[in-house]
């Protein structure tokens, strides 16, 4: 049976491509939102010289344009990360449906379930304050159905980053140990895709130092004071 006749192998990498684009969603919503967490927690190097926080302020506060893809990208990764958390049986790749698969033998594979099991215990918590029950509320309450509301309510529901990344490791830990099982290497490094949004923050950097709206200097210049907003603007960058 090759790989396209294999209902597991083809449920897998369905399941493996929606975790991937989540991914991407949510890399670029962290970065165009904060800046300086992003690249400081996965060690990411600005390619060019600048202040990171002042960097920071410009694309997550300052820059209507970021701040508008930073929200449409961690919509679209609820949207797309919600398909495989689901806990509905129509929603075709969620992990719970391909466990029951495989453990009604619907599915056949000579695999070890047992990887199932923490992504399994979060996914079938009733907890509407875990992460995944957040996630819950914005895609089905608000972000699939009710678009007028998704700005003031997001505040509220919005997970930490950081929460949502350990549950992205959890769900790295489960898709390695099914893939490692098949003898596979799967890619899931997002960063390259990065690297345009990276070089294109430098326009942003160089931009504010020729804007002749006072407004907007005195706002940089009473956030970071005058010694760092003189660095900043002094510097060849």
């Amino acid at each position: 049976m090759n790989m396209e006749e294999d209902p597991f192998r083809t449920i897998l990498s369905k399941i493996y491509l929606l975790y991937y684009k989540s991914k991407m969603h949510l890399s670029e919503a962290h970065l165009f939102r904060t800046t300086k967490d992003y690249t400081q927690k996965f060690q990411i190097e600005i390619p060019f010289k600048c202040d990171l926080d002042i960097l920071d302020c410009l694309v997550g506060h300052r820059s209507p344009v970021y701040g508008s893809l930073s929200r449409k990208a961690w919509i679209l990764f609820v949207i797309e990360i919600s398909k495989i958390l689901s806990k509905s049986d129509n929603d075709a790749f969620a992990i719970r449906k391909f466990y029951n698969s495989l453990r009604n033998k619907n599915i056949k594979a000579d695999v070890s379930l047992d990887c199932f099991k923490p992504v399994l215990d979060l996914i079938d918590s009733d907890d509407e304050r875990t992460v995944i029950g957040r996630l819950r509320i914005l895609r089905h309450k608000y972000y699939a159905h009710e678009d007028a509301k998704v700005n003031r309510l997001t505040d509220r529901l919005f997970p930490t980053y950081n929460d949502v990344w350990e549950l992205m490791d959890l769900l790295e830990e489960f898709l390695i140990a099914m893939y490692s099982q098949l003898d596979t290497h799967i890619d899931l490094e997002v960063e390259r895709h990065l690297h345009m949004y990276l070089r294109e923050f430098k326009r942003t950097y160089q931009y504010f130092k020729t804007i002749e709206d006072k407004t907007e200097i005195y706002l940089i210049q009473r956030t970071f004071g005058d010694e760092k907003f003189n660095r900043y603007m002094n510097s060849m960058e």
